[in-house]
């Protein structure tokens, strides 16, 4: 394998600020829309279930192209595909803004989708590909929280934004600052270019590949998104799901016998590195169904109005932010299952104990629980992340972390959908249409139903330990990296 590292400090810095750029904005982007949801909805005339759309292409398409842009970052170079994301997010923003119907808005939101998988399947790669790997750990610890931030801001800039401007604005921010970064991350970024000819390129590509692991994806994500309105035991849902399964089997069949697979099959030969993956699942489930349920709690059960709960919600952000530099550092010298087998006994010992005081609706609590919450992640993202592209072959760098990402995102809506449901099923009044009607609900019983939720969050903590379990990190070949995997 080629080495692409770079030795000069400012050139190193470069590299990590368009990376984490690139990380921050695909984040932000995920989460500062869903508050204009309602002006954007009363803008066009539709209803709340067309306008929510908005925020399920983006998840689709983000989610079902992270391992084709992965595949093409290895071939064409990570460069040129980190560079067209930037531009096709720019670009897709500003149609966005300027959209003026809800149905061009919806289509440029697809392309906005895409530039930000281009941008996040290749974040990771220029770390992995540009940075030494002595110096991994370092210039991750400072990209975990500098992306983390989209999932800061997102909620209060957006909120601030659509106040003071309109909805329009929260998609023309983007242009600015995408041709800056256009510029600055053309000069920063080294030129990787691949031993083979474009023309080879495009003719071994792996097309039928592409279709399947796409098509597979996007049904997967999309008949699991909504599998609350359609019933999860309806025959729509589970033929989606059935169909989306087999379209995966299908696309593993033909993996198999591919001469230049989209994605090679042998990465998962390293057990060490599937069961990393596997722990990195089911360990974010907790993270994402707790940032859905706990706006509710705060709503609810506190009795907090929505503008002053989005600023407390910051608490996790900042804590994860603070001391991710530090767990990144240690990552480069102690032993990293360790680190996020810390993590993960943290968070959940934290679950049960906020499951069982939670009842007592008392901020103080609440606030206890999301610095410790706080603590686990930073303990267990940038080191877990650090490992798993550490057990990753070293000249597969690109499509493992397109793997890694793909999985985070994935055990993100599971862990959600599963929270949910455990607290949705607690409660005494179960409405159809998505619908919580929590304001009916005693308060005493809205309760069980948030602590029977957090013991399920803290289940599949257990489970990553678990699967922590099988991992040898001494299998690991040099080529450390921590990243943030958040899909917001």
């Amino acid at each position: 394998m080629t080495n692409h590292t770079v030795s000069g400090r400012s050139k190193q810095v470069g590299i990590i600020i368009s990376s984490s750029l690139a990380g921050f904005m695909v984040l932000l982007d995920g989460i500062i829309v869903n508050i204009s949801l309602p002006d954007i909805a009363s803008y066009f005339n539709i209803s709340t279930a067309t306008v929510v759309q908005i925020a399920l292409v983006y998840l689709l398409m983000l989610s079902s192209t992270l391992i084709i842009f992965g595949k093409l970052a290895e071939t064409i170079g990570v460069k040129r595909i980190f560079i067209s994301g930037f531009v096709v997010f720019t670009l897709s923003s500003l149609l966005c803004g300027l959209a003026p119907t809800f149905s061009l808005l919806l289509g440029a939101r697809l392309l906005q989708a895409l530039g930000g998988s281009m941008l996040f399947a290749t974040s990771i790669s220029l770390i992995t590909r540009f940075i030494p790997a002595e110096r991994r750990g370092w210039a991750f610890g400072i990209f975990s929280p500098v992306t983390s931030l989209g999932l800061l801001i997102g909620s209060p800039l957006g909120g601030l934004i659509t106040g003071m401007l309109d909805w329009h604005w929260i998609f023309l921010v983007n242009v600015p600052v995408g041709i800056l970064a256009v510029v600055f991350a053309s000069k920063a970024i080294p030129t990787d270019i691949p031993k083979q000819g474009n023309q080879l390129i495009v003719k071994q590509f792996d097309f039928l590949g592409s279709a399947l692991s796409f098509t597979g994806l996007a049904l997967l994500v999309f008949f699991i998104s909504k599998g609350r309105d359609f019933g999860w035991t309806s025959l729509v849902t589970l033929g989606g799901l059935a169909v989306s399964g087999l379209l995966i089997l299908g696309f593993v069949f033909w993996e198999k016998r591919s001469k230049d697979p989209i994605l090679d099959l042998s990465i998962f030969n390293n057990k060490s590195f599937s069961f990393a993956i596997l722990a990195s699942v089911v360990g974010f489930g907790l993270m994402a169904g707790s940032n859905v349920l706990l706006p509710f709690y705060l709503m609810y059960g506190l009795k907090i109005d929505v503008s002053h709960a989005g600023f407390i919600l910051m608490t996790f952000a900042v804590v994860f932010s603070m001391c991710s530099p530090i767990t990144g550092r240690l990552s480069d010298r102690v032993s990293k299952v360790r680190l996020t087998n810390i993590g993960m006994v943290l968070a959940a010992t934290s679950c049960i104990a906020f499951a069982l005081l939670l009842p007592q609706l008392h901020l103080g609590i609440l606030f206890g629980f999301m610095v410790l919450l706080g603590v686990s992640y930073a303990l267990f993202i940038t080191p877990n992340n650090n490992l798993v592209m550490s057990l990753a072959p070293q000249d597969k760098q690109s499509i493992s972390s397109s793997v890694f990402k793909l999985g985070t995102n994935l055990g993100q809506m599971f862990g959600l959908i599963l929270m949910q449901l455990i607290f949705t099923i607690r409660l005494p009044h179960n409405p159809g249409n998505g619908g919580f009607a929590l304001k009916s609900v005693p308060v005493c019983e809205m309760m069980a139903g948030f602590s029977w939720a957090y013991i399920g969050g803290a289940a599949m903590c257990v489970a990553a330990i678990l699967f922590s379990l099988f991992i040898r990190e001494d299998e690991a070949k040099v080529a450390e990296v921590a990243e943030t995997a958040f899909l917001g």
